[in-house]
């Protein structure tokens, strides 16, 4: 490279740091990973970008676009289709990046959370018990946007903690002493934060809430914040107790993403594509062609199956819009017919009713894309 010698050191669990060098000079660094997240029922190949940084008096020679375009490159490699980030504010859409996931927080007061019942036990978890706290998570989500596959050997101390010390897993069990759910806890300066929560049963639910109650009553916190995405189940069991929602969508901030390679990417959509037009009961014989500024992709629906095509053909519906709107539109943070409005994008009139049952609305939650 122009700016340096690239340097790769591999990490665990298909991770990387990355370093531009230059005459043995750090000009810049930054971590990548590799991981597999569901969009419904499709398992895609996502890149994860953090601890992006640069010395400050190397600043502005343009090291960090030329380490991210060189990372780009290198996770596509690794077979990588989009690339995921927890952005600072204004930085990361000069890559090509957009936002792709809202912030949701739920709150619920710590003295309301203490009128659930414990009808199960619920103790801290242990080591040994986090192969089985990992089936359940992966049992609880495995259709769930924005959720990343977990392998049985991967532990929740993976799980970053910007500097704060480690949280507190519980663990539920049904009378068989069987994992019926957990949660992972922190202390935080104003409330007591849930960073994760997933339980398979009501009775868990009502144990895991009225625990954490007495937790966060030990800490003197009168608050709770739930990271949940809104329609996750334990939202819905919160009502009872009174409870509020906080839903922010940034600009140019949060979680934030993009299409590394787009006949990739449709290709590993098609499972949840086929599934969503087969649950529509829609048949359909189009083709759809997608025209990004990074390439053109498409899709042919015969009947309500769903297969990527590598040429346009003649019948096509052309799409044109960026490839951020199209990852916008695949994880269910925009709307086609909001997207369809927006200046420069054309989407035939024709092609919508389609396109809204392919790329329907959907609560998917930024990942912890570094875990």
């Amino acid at each position: 490279m122009k700016n340096g010698e690239l340097i790769v050191t591999p990490k665990a669990d298909d991770s990387w740091m990355i370093r531009l060098d230059r005459n043995g000079e750090e000009l810049c660094r930054v971590e990548l990973a590799r991981k597999r997240m569901r969009i419904g029922r499709s398992r895609i190949a996502t890149g994860g970008v953090s601890a992006l940084y640069t010395p400050p008096d190397r600043r502005m020679e343009g090291h960090a676009r030329a380490l991210m375009e060189a990372s780009h490159d290198f996770l596509r490699q690794q077979g990588c289709s989009i690339v995921l980030l927890n952005a600072i504010p204004d930085f990361y859409h000069h890559f090509g990046y957009d936002v792709v996931f809202p912030v949701y927080r739920l709150f619920v007061k710590t003295d309301r959370l203490m009128h659930a019942r414990r009808l199960l036990n619920v103790r801290r978890a242990r080591k040994k018990d986090e192969p089985a706290l990992v089936r359940c998570y992966n049992q609880c989500n495995r259709y769930r946007s924005g959720t990343l596959v977990r392998r049985m050997d991967w532990r929740f101390t993976n799980l970053v903690n910007f500097g704060r010390p480690p949280g507190t897993l519980l663990r539920v069990e049904d009378k068989r002493q069987r994992v019926a759910g957990y949660a992972l806890c922190r202390t935080r300066s104003d409330r007591y934060f849930v960073q994760e929560l997933n339980a398979c049963s009501p009775a868990a639910f009502e144990s895991l809430a009225n625990a954490i109650g007495m937790r966060a009553r030990r800490t003197g916190l009168e608050r709770v914040h739930f990271k949940l995405p809104i329609d996750h189940p334990f939202g819905e069991f919160c009502k009872r107790f009174g409870s509020e929602w906080e839903i922010q969508h940034h600009v140019n901030a949060e979680g934030m993403g993009r299409v590394l390679d787009l006949p990739r990417f449709l290709a590993a959509l098609r499972p949840e594509l086929t599934y969503r037009l087969g649950k529509s009961a829609r048949s359909e014989n189009a083709c759809l062609w997608f025209v990004t500024e990074m390439g053109s992709a498409g899709l042919k629906i015969a009947g309500n199956a769903v297969r990527r095509i590598r040429k346009r053909e003649t019948d096509a519906w052309d799409i044109a819009l960026s490839q951020t709107m199209l990852l916008q539109l695949a994880l269910g943070y925009r709307t086609v017919s909001d997207a369809a409005n927006e200046k420069g994008v054309r989407v035939p009139r024709l092609a919508r009713p389609l396109l809204e049952v392919l790329f329907p609305p959907s609560p998917a939650m930024m990942p912890m894309v570094v875990e």
